[in-house]
């Protein structure tokens, strides 16, 4: 995603040769017929299903954030969608090529997150949005029914400190999602931490088709509420990606 000198001046001649077109580029449009958006005074993208527009060809993580009123930004974790690729994680100064070919939406969620327990739940529907997003997502993944409805993402890459280096994770759809909140994650084989220290809330185990899954119970904060409507089965992965690289950086 970051653009080296040599992409920036090779970027900045071909802008310049380009004409300028007067109107405002859909970027989505562009990523869906696959085609590279052309040199424009405006760019429209959505953030979190909201569409935005950006008088620049690039644009960072922070300006993103601004734009779409979610500060202060360093609250907030920013994954650019590429039409075709699993979502890509976007700093606070990263720069983002609005013309890179596939370059689609972008996804904001909170980062905080508590330790805790809830009780169970039962089992619902899952909605189109949210197969689609699981065939983008770019690993591979089942839909079980075993006492309630459950997503299995398989070969789940963790960051450094944990005893695997992948795992399945389950994620129970609830009863009213989308209007009731995904909570918590599940995960086969069960974990611990290289150092030996405990990782809290992971003692409950769950039975999902005769495997026997860790319980990682961790919750929303008070300031990182589920909005139904943006919130959704994309937001929760990107807050259990959080998650884990919150209790590995513990």
């Amino acid at each position: 995603m970051k653009l080296t000198e040599t992409e920036h001046s090779s970027s900045r001649v071909e802008e310049l040769l380009e004409e300028i077109l007067d109107e405002i580029v859909d970027l989505e449009a562009y990523a869906k017929d696959g085609k590279r958006p052309p040199l424009a005074k405006r760019y429209r993208f959505k953030v979190n299903d909201t569409a935005y527009v950006w008088d620049k060809p690039h644009i960072t993580g922070r300006e993103v954030l601004a734009l779409a009123s979610l500060t202060p930004p360093e609250n907030y974790t920013l994954r650019v969608k590429l039409a075709g690729h699993k979502p890509q994680k976007v700093e606070l100064d990263e720069r983002v090529d609005l013309r890179h070919p596939g370059t689609e939406k972008f996804r904001a969620i909170r980062k905080e997150q508590t330790d805790g327990e809830v009780q169970e739940r039962r089992d619902a529907p899952l909605l189109d949005a949210d197969r689609l997003f699981l065939e983008s997502y770019g690993l591979p993944f089942e839909i079980v029914q075993d006492g309630s409805t459950w997503v299995i993402l398989r070969d789940f890459l963790l960051p450094p400190g944990f005893t695997h280096q992948h795992v399945s994770v389950a994620i129970r759809i609830e009863q009213g999602y989308p209007l009731t909140q995904l909570d918590m994650l599940y995960v086969f084989p069960k974990l611990a931490r290289l150092d030996g220290r405990e990782i809290p809330q992971t003692q409950v185990e769950q039975s999902i088709e005769d495997k026997i899954f860790q319980r990682w119970s961790r919750h929303r904060s008070g300031e990182n509420q589920w909005i139904p409507g943006v919130d959704c089965l994309e937001t929760h992965v990107f807050l259990i990606e959080e998650i884990f690289e919150k209790e590995a950086a513990r």
